[in-house]
């Protein structure tokens, strides 16, 4: 019998002749790192719903939603409409328009944290202003951010985003990296004893779930204990949402968890899955963008502002259609309730077959360790009793491997940390189970488990 790989290398001829073709133009032959792929990755032409369809028309059920951008699946017909009408409106004004003020209105709605708004064009885009108003409103210089988060990749958040964790990003300034100070994450003591002995920080930054999306998960009352704790020594928190906003709830995780940061940064749903980010928060942080407030200042503190596709019309026609569904509510009961069964579903599987993996996480996010190394059953695995350096490394790459080539051979794209979207139904998740079932069979043949 052909092992997993060869398998995988006979049914994806057409992608890996692509691959062929990319490695002569990009790094690697992909456009993002968790694109590449051993032995190659596939390739797609169209996707619609819960689906997405491969460049020879081999069909799959997906779930990297776009990166966490799309909550609602792809081609939702509302979103679809919504962007067609204003392609033949207009892409880019280079001008105010009304959509803009229609956008931000929900996005106030929503976010509790949204006293003012201002809109970017990614993620990364967001955090980078989030931190640099921090440090105009403060007068200080350093951020606290939390070793396993990710908040993009400029100079200042990227250090120890991934492990291994206390080895300097390439490229980076000294200098730079003198100014982020690195704690471990839900240590509430460790966040005090920084702030302590270190007046010049300015801001403390975290994705509020947990690192990377939750695979290392933080609870309700640390996010209480940090709100409290930079109050008291007058620090900015900045709660990165680009992946829990509008996803968690429609509120975000701010909204879900009853805490409220000073900033918020948010991209992915914010901009309805296609490019685009948001920075939010109080008055008078904001405020420091404005030209005419600080022309009636003292201070003269204006921090300035561009960015050429801020608030581009197609984005914003997309948003609005996407966040009018946000504000239901019904799309969260939904991704939540199917994502529980998928977990469920996967540590059934993975007892039955006695492993040593799990399927964690919370809300719509699914998480897998594969091949960790303790005897643990799988519906009893809890990752708040974890190291965070465990839950980023734990897993063998071997089996990852294996694991996602076996997955796409039975008709599931699902990467190592996958989230669900309101197109997924029962049949997706019953069918996404089987295939791990029979994904670990196979495993099992080639002797790898």
């Amino acid at each position: 019998m052909p092992t997993i790989l060869e398998r995988y290398e006979e049914a994806f001829q057409k992608h890996e002749k692509l691959a062929r073709q990319a490695g002569q133009i990009f790094p690697d032959g992909v456009t993002h790192d968790s694109r590449h792929a051993d032995p190659f990755p596939i390739y797609i032409d169209r996707a619609e719903g819960s689906k997405k369809w491969g460049v020879d028309g081999r069909e799959f059920i997906d779930y990297w939603a776009g990166h966490g951008a799309l909550l609602l699946g792809h081609g939702h017909p509302a979103i679809v409409n919504a962007v067609n009408r204003q392609m033949a409106r207009g892409t880019h004004y280079g001008a105010c328009h009304p959509l803009e003020i229609e956008w931000a209105g929900l996005v106030k709605e929503l976010v509790p944290s949204a006293e003012r708004v201002r809109f970017v064009s990614s993620g990364t885009e967001a955090t980078l202003m989030g931190l640099r108003l921090s440090r105009t409103f403060t007068g200080k210089n350093k951020l606290l951010k939390f070793a396993g988060h990710f908040h993009g990749w400029h100079d200042f958040v990227i250090q120890d985003a991934y492990p291994p964790f206390g080895k300097a990003v390439p490229g980076i300034p000294a200098e730079v990296l003198n100014t982020t100070v690195i704690c471990p994450p839900n240590d509430i003591t460790a966040v005090e004893r920084c702030l302590q002995t270190d007046s010049d920080i300015a801001c403390i930054i975290l994705e509020p779930t947990g690192g990377s999306s939750g695979t290392i998960p933080t609870k309700g009352e640390f996010l209480r204990q940090l709100r409290e704790v930079t109050r008291h020594y007058g620090v900015v928190l900045l709660f990165d949402e680009v992946v829990t906003g509008f996803r968690v709830a429609p509120g975000g995780a701010q909204g879900y968890y009853g805490v409220t940061p000073d900033l918020t940064s948010l991209a992915k749903i914010v901009a309805g899955g296609l490019p685009g980010g948001a920075l939010v928060g109080k008055k008078e942080i904001l405020n420091l963008i404005s030209i005419r407030e600080q022309e009636a200042s003292d201070e003269q503190k204006k921090m300035p502002h561009p960015g050429t596709f801020n608030a581009n019309p197609l984005t914003a026609a997309a948003a609005i259609a996407t966040l009018n569904i946000v504000k239901t509510g019904e799309p969260h009961r939904h991704v939540n309730r199917t994502a529980d069964e998928l977990r469920d579903g996967f540590n059934d599987v993975i007892d039955n077959h006695g492993l040593d993996w799990a399927s964690y996480g919370e809300f719509s996010c699914i998480k897998m360790l594969v091949g960790h190394g303790e005897k643990v059953r799988a519906k009893d695995f809890d990752p708040h009793e974890w190291d965070y350096r465990r839950l980023k490394t734990a897993s063998q790459p071997d089996l990852l491997v294996n694991l996602r080539c076996g997955m796409l051979l039975n008709g599931v794209d699902f990467p190592n940390n996958g989230m669900t979207t309101a197109a997924h139904s029962d049949e997706d998740i019953n069918q996404t189970v089987a295939a791990l079932d029979k994904t670990i069979n196979w495993m099992k043949e080639d002797g790898l488990v």
